[in-house]
């Protein structure tokens, strides 16, 4: 049985050619690596700066407090009050947008007992924001409801 003979110089040379394609296939003939596109940064917050309003639904005064951090180094605790039947402006002046505050609300009853019936509502300056205070059942003062809504 005789072998067919191969050629020495045909296999270096089928060798060589796999592993030009071999190391081509590596190189893809793409361009150098580009730095990576820039991450698309969120923008500002569209909110506007606003005042905060109570109006008083029920027939007993209000306290309203709050603690304004707008200066970080003089932090300082708001308080107004709010008569019964009245609208009063309780931030104090314009606040900046964004702000996340929280009212402290205080229904103030005239009872021998001196009860205080509170309620906290968060607020996330975006204009000028009302909280409408009342009463669920007006001969209960511990039904005391606070709702926000934006004019």
């Amino acid at each position: 049985m005789d072998r067919p003979s191969i050629d020495p110089r045909r296999g270096a040379v089928r060798a060589t050619l796999l592993l030009v394609a071999w190391l081509l296939s590596g190189c893809g003939g793409k361009e150098p690596t580009a730095p990576p596109a820039p991450v698309p940064v969120p923008p500002e917050p569209t909110g506007r700066a606003g005042t905060v309003s109570v109006v008083n639904h029920t027939a007993y005064d209000l306290e309203v407090a709050y603690l304004n951090e707008i200066d970080a180094d003089e932090p300082r605790i708001v308080r107004t009050r709010v008569p019964a039947g009245q609208r009063v402006e309780v931030s104090d002046g314009v606040l900046p947008a964004g702000l996340a505050v929280e009212f402290d609300v205080v229904l103030v009853p005239h009872t021998a007992d001196e009860i205080r019936v509170r309620r906290k509502i968060q607020v996330a300056i975006d204009g000028d924001w009302v909280l409408n205070v009342r009463l669920a059942d007006e001969s209960d003062p511990f039904s005391l409801e606070v709702a926000s809504t934006s004019p």
